[in-house]
Parts: C-alpha cells; sequence; structure tokens
C-alpha cells in the first residue's frame, strides 16, 4: 500500500513540475518574442524619422532660392540628424541581409547628403546649383523608395511575428485551461483509487474498535487485509487479546476483592480526603449497612462524620489529621445508628492511596453484643454474690428474727400495755414481719426454684395477670387506669413455667400502674416472632425512665421508690432467662415505658384458638 500511494503521488508531482517547466518555457518565449517586437517597433519608430528629416530634407531644396526656403542652419540640422539616425538603423540590425541593405542605404545617404552640402557651397552658379539640386532631390526620393520598403517589409515581419507569439500564448493558454479541467481527473482517480482501496479496510478496522470499545474483548479481525492493514489488524487481534486476558485477572481480582469485602463481618468504609470532599464515604459493604441500618446509597451520600455522636465528631476529625501522617490509629469509640441509638464500637482507620489520591480505610466492629456478655457475666458474679450473702443473711437472721417475732407476739398478749404501748408492739412486729418477706425475696432471688415447664398459652396467662393487676389497682382511688389487650388469635404456646412468667406479668404491670399518675393506659400486646418465638409487649403512658436509670433497672437491688427492695425486675429477668427468653425495655422521659419479652415457642406442638 505504501508503494502505491508513492508512486501515485510521484507521478502526479511530476505531472505537476512537467506543466510547470512547459508553462515557465512558453512564458519566457513569449517574452522574448515580445521584445524582438518591441526592437522592431523601435526601428520602424527611427525609420519613420528617417523618412520625416528626408521629406524635411527634400523640402528645403524644392524651396531653395524661393522666398520660403530654411535657414542654412535648418538644413545643416535635417542632414546631420539623417546622418544619426541610419547609423542608429544599422546598429539595431544583426541580420547578415538586412544588415548588407541598411549598408547600402547608409551609402546611398552620404551620397544624399554630399549632395545636399553641395547645394549649400556653389549658391554663386546657379546652373550647377540647379543641376545639384535636382541630383539631390533625384537621389532623396530614390532614399525615401528605400526606407518605405524597409518600412513595409518590416511591418509584414512584425505583423507575422506577432501572430506567431499569439499563437503561442493561446497555446499557452489552452494548456493552463487543460491543465485546469483535466489536471483534477487524474487526481481525482487516484483519490477515488486510494479511498476504495483504503475504505473496506478502514470499515472493518472501524467497527472492530467500535466493538473493542463496547467491551466486547473476544471480538476478532478474522477479513483477510493487505499490507499494513493486515499488520494494523495482527495488532488489533493481539491487543483484543492482552485485553481480554486482563480483564479476566481484573475480574477474577475484583470478585475477590468483592467477596472478602462484602463477606467481612466487620464494617469497612472508604471515605475521601480530597479537598472539597474530606470525610465523603466513597464505598461501604454490607456489614456496614447492616450494622449503621443505612442502604448501601444512604451511605455513599453521607459523610463519615453523620455517623458519629456529635460529641464526639471533633475526636474523629484529629484521628483523620494522625491518619494523615502515615500512621494507622485504633480506638474505641461510640457510633450512632440511622435510628439515632449509640452504640460502642472497636475502630481502626489508616490511609489509603488510590493512584495520587489519598482515601481513609476505616474498620469498625459493633462490640454491643461482647460488652452486654461481659455486663451479664458481671451480673452472674454480682447474682453469685447475692445468693451467698443472702444465704448467709438468711441463715444468720432467720431464726433469731422468727424468735423475736414469737417473743413480741407472747408479750404482746402477756403483758397489759396501753394503747400506745400495744401499737407500738404492733408496729414492731409488722415490721418484723416485713424483715421476713425481704429474706423470702433474697431467697428467692439467690435460690430460685427451678422451673417446672409445660405448654402454656400465654394470652390466657396475661389474661389473668391483667385481672390481678386490676384488683390491685382498684385498691388505689386516686388512679383510673384502663388495661388494653391486643392479643393474636391462636397464639402458639410455649413451652415455659406459667408459675413464674405470671410473677413476671404481674411485677411488670403492677410497675407499670405505679409510674402512671392520676389517669393513664397499660397495653398488652402479644405477637409471634418468625416461627421460634413468640413476643409480649406492655406499654404504659407513664412518666418514663432516662437513659441513665434505663440502663440499670435491671440490676439488683436498683430501685426508684422509697419502699423498693431493687429486686424485683432484677428477678423477672432471671424467671425470663430460665424459660430460655429475653427481656429489655425501652423508655423516653414523658413518653411511657416499653417492655419486650420474648419467649421461645414449643417446637411442633398444636396450636390453641383462642375466642
Amino acid at each position: 500500500m505504501k508503494k502505491i500511494v508513492v508512486i501515485g503521488l510521484s507521478l502526479m508531482l511530476f505531472c505537476f513540475i512537467t506543466g510547470g517547466i512547459y508553462i515557465v518555457k512558453s512564458i519566457f518565449d513569449v517574452t522574448n518574442k515580445l521584445e524582438k517586437v518591441i526592437s522592431f517597433q523601435r526601428v520602424e519608430i527611427l525609420r519613420d524619422n528617417l523618412v520625416h528629416h528626408i521629406k524635411s530634407a527634400q523640402s528645403d531644396l524644392l524651396l531653395q532660392g524661393s522666398p520660403h526656403q530654411s535657414e542654412t542652419d535648418a538644413t545643416v540640422q535635417y542632414t546631420s540628424e539623417i546622418e544619426t539616425v541610419s547609423n542608429l538603423c544599422l546598429d539595431c540590425h544583426h541580420s547578415f541581409d538586412v544588415t548588407f541593405l541598411l549598408k547600402n542605404l547608409k551609402e546611398d545617404i552620404q551620397e544624399y547628403l554630399a549632395l545636399i552640402s553641395r547645394t549649400l557651397t556653389i549658391q554663386g552658379n546657379p546652373q550647377l546649383l540647379a543641376q545639384a539640386r535636382t541630383e539631390a532631390f533625384a537621389n532623396g526620393e530614390r532614399l525615401l523608395d528605400q526606407v518605405t520598403s524597409l518600412s513595409i517589409a518590416s511591418a509584414h515581419k512584425i505583423s507575422s511575428r506577432i501572430d506567431k507569439i499569439r499563437e503561442d500564448i493561446n497555446k499557452t493558454n489552452n494548456f493552463l485551461i487543460a491543465c485546469i479541467i483535466l489536471g483534477p481527473i487524474p487526481i481525482l482517480f487516484l483519490v477515488f483509487f486510494l479511498f476504495q482501496r483504503f475504505k473496506g479496510s478502514i470499515d472493518i478496522l472501524v467497527t472492530s474498535t467500535s466493538e473493542l470499545g463496547k467491551g466486547d474483548l473476544n471480538y476478532r479481525i478474522d477479513k483477510p487485509l493487505k499490507d499494513e492493514f493486515a499488520i494494523l489488524a495482527e495488532s488489533f487481534n493481539s491487543m483484543a487479546a492482552s485485553l481480554s486476558i486482563e480483564r479476566e485477572k481484573f475480574t477474577s481480582a475484583n470478585t475477590l476483592y468483592q467477596t472478602l469485602f462484602e463477606s467481612a463481618g466487620d464494617s469497612i468504609m472508604i471515605t475521601s480526603l480530597e479537598n472539597g470532599s474530606t470525610g465523603q464515604i466513597i464505598s461501604a459493604n454490607r456489614a456496614a449497612c447492616e450494622m449503621y441500618g443505612y442502604s448501601v446509597d444512604e451511605l455513599l451520600g453521607m459523610k463519615i462524620f453523620s455517623l458519629s455522636p456529635e460529641k464526639e465528631i471533633e475526636e474523629v476529625i484529629a484521628k483523620i489529621k494522625t491518619v494523615l501522617t502515615g500512621e494507622w490509629v485504633r480506638s474505641r469509640l461510640k457510633r450512632r445508628r440511622k435510628d439515632g441509638t449509640l452504640f460502642w464500637a472497636d475502630t481502626s482507620f489508616g490511609l489509603l492511596h488510590l493512584g495520587q489520591k489519598k482515601f481513609l480505610l476505616s474498620f469498625c466492629k459493633d462490640i454491643s453484643e461482647s460488652l452486654r456478655a461481659e455486663e451479664e457475666q458481671q451480673r452472674a458474679n454480682q447474682m453469685a454474690l447475692v445468693g451467698q450473702m443472702a444465704a448467709g443473711l438468711a441463715h444468720e437472721i432467720k431464726n433469731p428474727l422468727a424468735g423475736i417475732k414469737v417473743g413480741l407476739d407472747v408479750l404482746k398478749g402477756d403483758l397489759d400495755l396501753k394503747a400506745e404501748d400495744r401499737e407500738v408492739f404492733a408496729r414492731v412486729i409488722n415490721e418484723v414481719a416485713r424483715m421476713e418477706r425481704l429474706l423470702r425475696v433474697l431467697l428467692n432471688y439467690a435460690r430460685p426454684p427451678e422451673p417446672q415447664f409445660d405448654l402454656v398459652d400465654l394470652n390466657v396467662l396475661l389474661d389473668n395477670s391483667i385481672r390481678n393487676a386490676e384488683m390491685s389497682v382498684l385498691q388505689d382511688p386516686a388512679k383510673k387506669i384502663i388495661f388494653k389487650k391486643d392479643f393474636l388469635p391462636n397464639l402458639p404456646l410455649v413451652n415455659a413455667d406459667s408459675t413464674q412468667l405470671q410473677q413476671v406479668f404481674l411485677n411488670i404491670l403492677l410497675n407499670a400502674a405505679d409510674a402512671i399518675e392520676g389517669e393513664g393506659v397499660v397495653t398488652t400486646v402479644t405477637r409471634t416472632d418468625g416461627d421460634d418465638a413468640v413476643l409480649i409487649e406492655l406499654l404504659d403512658t407513664g412518666h418514663g425512665i432516662d437513659g441513665a436509670t434505663l440502663e440499670k433497672i435491671f440490676n439488683p437491688f436498683f430501685t426508684t421508690k422509697r419502699k423498693g427492695t431493687g429486686l424485683g425486675l432484677s428477678i423477672c429477668k432471671r424467671l425470663v432467662e430460665q424459660q430460655h427468653g429475653t427481656i429489655e425495655a425501652t423508655s423516653r422521659v414523658g413518653a411511657g415505658t416499653r417492655f419486650i419479652i420474648r419467649i421461645p415457642t414449643a417446637q411442633n406442638k398444636g396450636n390453641v384458638s383462642h375466642g
């Protein structure tokens, strides 16, 4: 293909150069011929001057001896000019024939001038003067005829030369017109030939690059091409094969990265550190979405600072600045979910370089469960300690206390006491009884009885507990509390100890009633939690519990009541856990409290219908 292009361009260049040379030569020849014509024209002018001077001399010859004869000086001037012009005519011609004629003409002019000169010198001899004038005049007429003949011949020659020049100019014009009209034809032919030769190959290459641009790296050029296009097609196929291999490697690496990234149990996020977008989350894995409660799209539109409590944002910014120095930062921070709840997490921040850009790579592990396990372990240790203390107290106090109570009863019956004294004795006896009850509670907490598992219908059990709570609330006329029920029909049976669960329900219902001052509502809801558990929700419209108190309500001996022991909810939690269930509470000040109890269902046991 290169040879064809070079040959075509060479032929075009040769044609242009040849045509240019021809045009230049034609112009040069025409110019030379025009210069010759101009020279002939100058000669004609000299000949006209010669004729004019000869005619003037002839006139002077005719007028000699008359009143109108010219001055002698004028005649001398004419003769001098005739001689000058004849010399110029001879100097302008180089043709042998013309030069010969001009020499003869010059000799005749010299003779004519000699005759004129003679007429001027023999003015005193009239006879000789007349003869000289006649002879000179005849010679002058002969000179005029010779000069006229030469002028006619010269004019004819000039005319023929002008015709030849016009013919040459016409040829040159015709050649230029032919070049202008016909010149583009071979160029167009060559362009069309090369276009047709290139078009098919170029179309194949364009189609191939288009397919490659669409992502089809398996596309290959299988049509035969010629010359350099064949080499280009081979290079294209090699490039496509290399790109296909690289894409497979990249896909495998990306799949591995995505698998590791998405299957990680900890939250992983990549955050921009570029100016104007510092803190912008650009990538987050599935664990991050589950941990914070956002979708991927929501996280990608957020900044990492919005996942921290306001009080810890400055601390996070300080850690990012430390990361920019190249140091990995590990710490335990509070994080914030979409619903606003906070949780503790172990975090790790590091610098990630991708090209020329810097990013923050952050790992976050929710340690709520481990902290809860630690708290449970602490609570278990605390309960074990309380159990030991309760057992010791019960052993050391119960019997002496019973003796005191018996002694007080005997004294109260035997002694003759005043009414005021009897009231004191009664009050002491009641306090001793209260201490006995407290000891029983301690013993129950320290050594709860083993649950007696049986199939239990929680709707029925809750209904009985609500009735007992209503009876207890009626004893306080200042309270007007409505107990509402929202039971799920056909609630699955649970395998539990009904006595212990009823103790739990009644305790929570009475606590809810105590939290309501005046009028209020206590609502009990039952529903299923999947196929393996039942949920019981107990809600009140009381004054609510603040966050600090809410964290401690299940701790032993923690109470907000003046007469409470602080063991009620601790015992409830322990009893629920003995049923293999869970209990938790949520509350807001002024918005009431909600207890959620989860009890596993009795698998493969029948359901009971309730009206």
